[in-house]
């Protein structure tokens, strides 16, 4: 069996494409394989998909849907796919550093009762320039869930067997489609750690945190909400429902200032 599955689901990714697969071909951990589903896309993804597997030979893995169907529904066509020990995660326009699957693998095979490791990231712009780190509880308390993620999901690698065991990804979800999945996992009294250190690049702009819609603020309400039902959260943590409708009722301006803050105090 091999030892690590790494899924990259894609829509019109065509300009970060390139750069994600090349991190993962350059890992120090070589047993591994690489399952791309193409959700659709209308740009020229695709064609650069199939030219990596072309070059990557057997290593790389490809499918593609006929219309875009979320990223779960991409996720689950990869994960049925993978023969992998465990699963990677890696999003399309980001960068994975070279002892990332490596130091996972060591942390799992070493933690057997943690289902999912995640690593710190650093936050890189458009321009290559960082402007932030992004570092998660090491261990997470129960409560602080209610919060959000806790852990960065593009950077976590997975215990294939746990992820099939609560179910894989909730397809009727396309957004906090993630943040579902890992309240199923501590349902069920799986563990999810970070390892402390910057295993993994994300290439988002600080632009990105002003750009959520209502709609996907108010599906972020629901999942907390769940996130408190399910792990039975004390109902004075229910003031943290009301973080998502806050942060999307501020200016734009005022939004990113408070994520640059947040993200940027830990290059210090």
């Amino acid at each position: 069996m091999l030892k690590v599955s790494v899924i990259v689901c894609v829509y019109n990714g065509e300009h970060g494409i390139g750069s994600a697969l090349d991190s993962i071909k350059n890992q120090t951990l070589r047993d591994w394989e690489c399952i791309i589903c193409d959700d659709g896309s209308t740009d020229n993804t695709w064609e650069i998909v199939r030219d990596f597997t072309k070059q990557g030979g057997e290593r790389f893995v490809c499918i593609r849907n006929q219309e875009n169907r979320g990223p779960a529904y991409a996720r689950n066509r990869c994960i049925e796919a993978a023969s992998g020990e465990y699963i990677a995660i890696q999003d399309a326009d980001d960068i994975s550093l070279p002892e990332r699957f490596a130091k996972q693998v060591e942390f799992l095979d070493a933690n057997r009762g943690v289902s999912a490791v995640g690593t710190y990231a650093i936050l890189m712009n458009d321009a290559g320039e960082k402007w932030g780190i992004n570092k998660p509880p090491r261990i997470p308390v129960k409560e602080s869930w209610i919060k959000g993620p806790q852990v960065i999901h593009a950077s976590t690698m997975i215990r294939k067997e746990d992820l099939l065991h609560v179910g894989k990804y909730d397809e009727t979800l396309r957004k906090a489609e993630d943040y579902d999945l890992w309240i199923r996992f501590l349902e069920k009294g799986y563990r999810i750690e970070t390892i402390p250190e910057i295993l993994y690049c994300i290439c988002s702009d600080i632009f990105a945190y002003g750009r959520k819609g209502m709609d996907v603020r108010i599906k972020e309400i629901i999942v907390r909400y769940r996130t408190m039902k399910k792990l039975s959260i004390p109902c004075y943590y229910a003031i943290y429902l009301l973080k998502p409708i806050f942060l999307g009722a501020l200016p734009s301006g005022l939004l990113r200032r408070y994520h640059h803050y947040f993200f940027s105090k830990n290059l210090l």
